[in-house]
């Protein structure tokens, strides 16, 4: 590392030489003027040195946000991630971080924790809720902690920036007699068996439409639970392996659970007969009448238009997951197993969600308590 002074007008200044950018190629150089004596500026030059040898040189990075967002995004973030990951991000980097952004074209050395609150107070004025939010924050943080580690800039803004609080889910949920009449209504639908399978395993959609045959096994009761199905943009249908030990798992189900799978196999062994080589056998429980991927948004518009037909209460789709866990745990099963069953990464989530629906057995507990102290 070197460094040297030269005079500019009446004031002395230095430069330190650090060496070519491996991105650009260039030369990269550290430069601070206005000092109006040479042993000044020479002192400044030792001191800069010293610090360098001892935290290494900062080089805060001129990169306006937006061009910085995309080379991270493409370059570093993308690879990283699931290809489904990829497709959900980008379209919330070009409406949020490049279009509806008041500091896209700041310089990232210029952009402030102060920068990044009013950026989330703004989109909490347009109506995106905490949770979409949080998720702009996370994906800032991961940005600009990246750009921290390649000295860009000296300080994460994100690492200090408090994004709304994400306030308690609230959802919707079926009793026992809405399930009943809603399936008895819809028991001739072809999709009957996506929505009888969501209530009776609380499995995710995407869970449900990558299911095989092969996944399950009838005289065991069980299936296991492998992959999912998501739509990438411009690409299809994407069946992606569930990475986490906790996703993967095994649900049991009952008798009755799969004498229904096993009427339904055999309607589709039927319908294939029926469509000869124009069916396309991909092992799919639950497919288009030909074989194919079953479309995650139109099965959304068939719930919609069943619970008008069923005249039950209007819930979402992932409602039916929390239908599932809220009667487990109002008879009484066990938090630890309806958190296994349903894949949650930790009992506390579960327990977080469902609090409100345990049993009550203070009285007890409490009865118990004084009868030990009693003995006493």
């Amino acid at each position: 590392m070197k460094g040297h002074i030269y005079k500019r007008g009446k004031t002395y200044s230095y430069v330190i030489d650090i060496g070519k950018d491996l991105e650009t190629g260039r030369r990269k150089q550290q430069n601070k003027g206005g000092f109006q004596k040479k042993k000044e500026a020479e002192q400044a030059l030792r001191k800069a040195l010293e610090s360098y040898e001892d935290n290494g040189l900062q080089i805060e990075s001129k990169e306006i946000f937006s061009v910085f967002i995309e080379k991270w995004f493409t370059n570093h973030y993308s690879p990283r991630v699931a290809e489904s990951t990829t497709d959900v991000s980008t379209f919330t980097i070009k409406k949020h971080f490049l279009e509806g952004n008041y500091f896209s074209q700041k310089p990232i050395s210029q952009i402030t924790t102060r920068d990044l609150d009013k950026f989330y107070g703004i989109k909490l004025n347009e109506g995106l809720a905490p949770s979409t939010i949080r998720k702009l924050h996370n994906l800032l943080n991961k940005a600009l902690g990246q750009a921290q580690k390649w000295d860009m800039i000296k300080n994460n803004p994100a690492a200090s920036a408090e994004p709304p609080r994400i306030k308690k889910p609230e959802f919707e949920i079926w009793s026992p007699r809405d399930i009943t009449k809603f399936l008895t209504r819809i028991q001739n639908e072809r999709l009957y068996i996506l929505f009888y399978l969501a209530i009776y395993t609380g499995m995710r959609k995407g869970e449900l439409l990558a299911l095989r045959w092969s996944d399950i096994d009838l005289d065991k009761c069980v299936i296991n639970v492998r992959r999912s199905l998501s739509t990438i943009t411009g690409k299809g249908y994407l069946h992606k392996d569930l990475k986490t030990k906790n996703s993967r798992r095994m649900i049991t189900i009952s008798k009755e659970v799969a004498a229904t799978l096993l009427g339904h196999k055999e309607k589709q062994s039927l319908i294939r007969e029926s469509y000869r080589d124009a069916y396309a056998d991909k092992d799919l429980v639950i497919s288009t009448i030909d074989g194919n991927e079953q479309d995650p948004r139109n099965a959304l518009r068939v719930m919609e238009r069943l619970i008008k037909l069923s005249e039950v209460p209007k819930i979402r789709f992932h409602d039916l997951r929390h239908t599932h866990a809220s009667i487990l745990i109002s008879e009484g099963i066990d938090v630890v197993e309806v958190s296994s069953r349903l894949g949650h990464s930790n009992p506390r989530t579960t327990l977080e969600t469902y609090a409100h629906l345990v049993p009550n057995k203070n009285n007890s507990a409490a009865d118990r308590f004084s009868q030990a102290l009693s003995k006493s």
